[in-house]
């Protein structure tokens, strides 16, 4: 039977360098997904075990083509290539413990794609401590032990998106205004209730307005290989894409939007006729 599923994960209570935000960012998110269909499967400040256990629980109930959702808001590394989630226990991590005691997600995708879904998301809002509190501990030492802080290239296979918070290797997350979310978990759920809105459209919308409010200090990225119109939120009753006044994309973003699809318009229709054209041009030589 087709499903929404989601897991949302919220570390704040970090032993070194907590972050206020991420448990507001988890409890947002968790009702914000419940509210347009998603069952929705939440955590906040999981230590080591509790991250193993409730990522591997989510997994065994991933059912075959269901539209899957992993959100993670808290603290990253990289190491080998490989992208981890920290566990709020981060303290006893280093590059001997790595591997086992926190969540590779490069290696969780993949148990994800055995599942077989439909899609797959993953939306990872992370970021790095400032260099101060950094070389505190000895995960944070990042010389001597080869790790560094924030997000790696994620190599995903087929009918996924993912979707980071800032730029690869970036370590600024700013927070928004409300003193409550980070300024990318603003912007998403801004903008994830809107119905029938493919998830492309909605994330590079987010990232065009936090890109803008932080003058270019954050900017996230994502990817995409999803090959269908896929949208989070479905309202039979609007036949077009559900933008309120308060979820509208500025003029800005709107024009800019708009010249861009009249221009991958003109140029798939002078594709599209080009053999035509090229016929012609050989029988008159």
């Amino acid at each position: 039977m087709f499903q929404k599923q989601a897991l949302v994960i919220g570390n704040s209570a970090y032993v070194h360098q907590a972050r206020s935000s991420s448990m507001h960012d988890a409890s947002d998110m968790s009702d914000l997904l419940r509210s347009i269909g998603f069952l929705t499967h939440s955590a906040v400040n999981l230590n080591t075990i509790d991250l193993l256990e409730r990522t591997n629980r989510f997994l065994l109930s991933i059912q075959p083509n269901s539209i899957v959702l992993l959100y993670f808001s808290g603290l990253a590394a990289q190491y080998d290539g490989n992208t981890y989630l920290m566990p709020t226990n981060n303290h006893i991590i280093n590059t001997d413990t790595v591997k086992e005691l926190s969540l590779n997600v490069d290696q969780y995708i993949g148990n994800m794609v055995n599942k077989s879904p439909r899609a797959i998301i993953i939306i990872l809002d992370c970021y790095r401590p400032p260099q101060s509190i950094v070389t505190m501990t000895p995960f944070f030492d990042r010389e001597p032990l080869g790790l560094t802080q924030g997000l790696a290239p994620i190599r995903p296979p087929p009918s996924t998106v993912i979707a980071y918070s800032c730029s690869l290797g970036s370590t600024f997350n700013a927070l928004a205004s409300n003193g409550r979310n980070s300024l990318y978990t603003f912007y998403l759920l801004h903008y994830l209730r809107m119905p029938n809105v493919d998830i492309d459209t909605i994330l590079k919308y987010v990232a065009l307005n936090v890109q803008r409010d932080t003058s270019n200090k954050q900017i996230p990225e994502r990817y995409s290989n999803v090959q269908e119109y896929l949208c989070l939120a479905s309202n039979p009753y609007v036949k077009s894409a559900g933008w309120f006044d308060g979820a509208r994309p500025d003029f800005a973003l709107q024009s800019m939007n708009f010249y861009t699809s009249q221009h991958l318009h003109l140029m798939s229709r002078i594709l599209f006729q080009w053999p035509y054209f090229y016929q012609r041009f050989l029988m008159q030589r």
